[in-house]
This record gives structure tokens, C-alpha cells and sequence, in this order.
């Protein structure tokens, strides 16, 4: 299993010479696994992942899961070359947002005045599909994508990703957008529970989170200590907000680490292989 972050910002994206190391882009990972491309999230950083694909000169296969379908999550799709190409295949899942499916929800963004282009110049081979909280996707019979329900403004999904290859079995948490109560959220438990990486929202200092709180978003606080109670080998900081830059970041980073030594921070071009 690979894991490589397109875009790690939350928000908006923030690029700029006080960014550069972080990067600037919102929302999108890629993971390889039992040879099967999975994308996590449109945001802006699905557009050099895009470009990547279409690099390698073969036609695109992959399935992209959706934790909600806030700005800074799928502002990017429209910018996503293979979805423009007829030889792509691509299998979304995303949640139900009230009479809009999934296709619903990515259409009324390409629509006037918001965009130009409508979704139908896009020419790839789409399978629209409805995920809800508790879901069990199955890719191939050696990996699945469990979708559990996060605390977030207008509801989102947590994901944990599991593979089997050559008799050894890896997990990946992909939990961004949640907020913590005064107890551990069991669904994030459940996606993170002895993971390789638990990729979890850090949006806020413990500080900032004081003045923002019931707007959906975490600390790298409330982070090690789930990352803890899950028992995750490793716990990468997501979602930085779109003011932080370098160099906060690597504050936060020594001060989770005080807390939680297999702590790490999450940045574009971020490759991990278990």
C-alpha cells in the first residue's frame, strides 16, 4: 500500500513563500493499493494528481471517495484532466445530500454562473455511487473502504482503507473534518484502530480552538490522544488551517510530539509505503 498527499490545507488554498514546504493545496490523497488507485477528496490537489495520471500514458482507472462536498473538498474537480478523457474510468462515492446524489452534487458545481462548463464535456466513463455511514466497499476482494460518520457541518465521512497483498493486511485512516466532544468519538476510533496512519483533521492549536468551537474542526490535541487510544502506528497532521505557515507548522509539530512521538506532519508530495 502507497499513500501520497496531493494537498494537505484546509479552507482555501494558501500558496506563497510561507507555505512552500507545507504547500498550498486543499484537500486530496492518493492511495495504491492491490493495484488499484484511490483518491480521497477533489480539492484542489487533485489537479497535479490529475496531471500525474494522465503523465503516465495509460488509461485511468480509479474510484474517488468524497468526505463531503464542502468548497475546500471538491473545488478541484473541475480542473481534473481525466475526467475530460473517454478512456478514463471513474467510480465515485460520496454521501446523499438530500434529493442530490453524488452526480447531483459534482453537476451543480459546473454550472453558470459559478462555471462555464457544464459536467457533460466531461467524457470519462463515470459510476456514480451512494455511501453512507457503515458502508463496506469492496474494491477487489483484497481491499475494502469502510465509511463511518464524522461530527462536521452538514455531515461527513471518515474512511478506513484495508489491503491484503501477499498474505499481509495494512490499514489507512483517512479522517479529516470531524470535530471531538467530551468524549473519544467511537467512529473514529473504529476507522483508526491499529492503523499504519491515522491522516486526522489538526486544524487548530488548542488556543484557536477556543473561539471557533462547533465549526467541525479538531486540534493536533484531541489528535494524539485518539491516535493513542486507537493504538495508530503512525499519526500524520491534516487539514492545516490556510493561515499557518511553515514555520507554525513545525511548532505544532514539536509540540504534539512532547505528547505523541509518532507524530508527523502531512505535506504535499508526502509519500508513504507500508
Amino acid at each position: 500500500m502507497k499513500v501520497r498527499f496531493w494537498g494537505v490545507r484546509g479552507s482555501i488554498p494558501s500558496p506563497g513563500p510561507s507555505t512552500v514546504r507545507m504547500g498550498g493545496n486543499t484537500p486530496c490523497i492518493e492511495v495504491v493499493a492491490d493495484n488499484e488507485t484511490l483518491i480521497f477528496d477533489s480539492g484542489s490537489g487533485i489537479r497535479p494528481l490529475g496531471n500525474k495520471l494522465m503523465k503516465e500514458g495509460k488509461p485511468v482507472r480509479a474510484c474517488l471517495f468524497m468526505s463531503h462536498c464542502h468548497h475546500d473538498h471538491i473545488q478541484g474537480w473541475p480542473f481534473f484532466t481525466p475526467a475530460f478523457v473517454p478512456t478514463t474510468r471513474l467510480r465515485v462515492f460520496a454521501e446523499r445530500k438530500g434529493e442530490m446524489g453524488p452526480k447531483d452534487v459534482f453537476s451543480g458545481i459546473m454550472v453558470p454562473p459559478y462555471f462555464p462548463v457544464p459536467i457533460s464535456v466531461m467524457r470519462a466513463q463515470f459510476e456514480w455511487n451512494e455511501v453512507k455511514d457503515g458502508d463496506v466497499v469492496s474494491i477487489t476482494p483484497n481491499l475494502t473502504v469502510t465509511a463511518r460518520k464524522l461530527n462536521h457541518p452538514n455531515s461527513a465521512l471518515g474512511y478506513r482503507i484495508e489491503s491484503t497483498e501477499k498474505g499481509r493486511k495494512r490499514a489507512v485512516a483517512y479522517i479529516t473534518d470531524t470535530e471531538q466532544g467530551p468524549e473519544p468519538d467511537p467512529n473514529v476510533l473504529e476507522l483508526a484502530r491499529n492503523v499504519e496512519a491515522m491522516i486526522y483533521d489538526c486544524c487548530y492549536t488548542p488556543p484557536e480552538y477556543e473561539s471557533r468551537k462547533g465549526w467541525g474542526h479538531s486540534t493536533w490535541a484531541e489528535g494524539v490522544k485518539l491516535a493513542a487510544l486507537a493504538k495508530a502506528k503512525r499519526f500524520m497532521i491534516f487539514h492545516h488551517d490556510h493561515t499557518h505557515t511553515d514555520k507554525d507548522m513545525d511548532k505544532i509539530l514539536a509540540e504534539a510530539r512532547k505528547e505523541h512521538k509518532a507524530t508527523y506532519l502531512a505535506y504535499e508530495g508526502l509519500e508513504l509505503s507500508f
